[in-house]
């Protein structure tokens, strides 16, 4: 059985294969590090593997990378590593415009600054 989350995330690529009859694909996603951590700086970018159709379904969303997306997430159990220990993975399942949002923030100015 798997459990599914959905997160808000800050997605700035995807990309889909398909060899030898496999097809799969990834999400990219940046974050800013902690300001209080002494040990980094910047942003920290990471990646989920990811269905196929996420590529498509991020174009159908008809937004402008990199933004911020609701990722329904499936926490799966994988092996990995040299001695193949079992750890949790997180591949993306479906990606839309999170709830709730309206014109992006940089139009909005723009329009402010119109009126006035």
């Amino acid at each position: 059985m798997s459990m599914i989350n959905t997160i808000i995330a800050r997605v700035s690529g995807a990309s889909r294969y398909e060899f030898d009859g496999r097809k799969g694909g990834k999400v990219s996603v940046i974050n800013e590090v902690d300001a209080d951590n002494d040990n980094q700086v910047g942003m920290q970018c990471s990646d989920m593997s990811a269905d196929f159709s996420i590529v498509d379904q991020i174009r159908n969303a008809g937004v402008e990378l990199p933004c911020n997306l609701e990722l329904d997430i499936e926490l799966r159990m994988v092996r990995a590593g040299q001695n193949r220990q079992q750890t949790t993975s997180m591949h993306v399942i479906a990606v839309r415009r999170p709830k709730g949002t309206g014109a992006a923030p940089s139009s909005a100015k723009a329009d402010t600054a119109k009126a006035n």
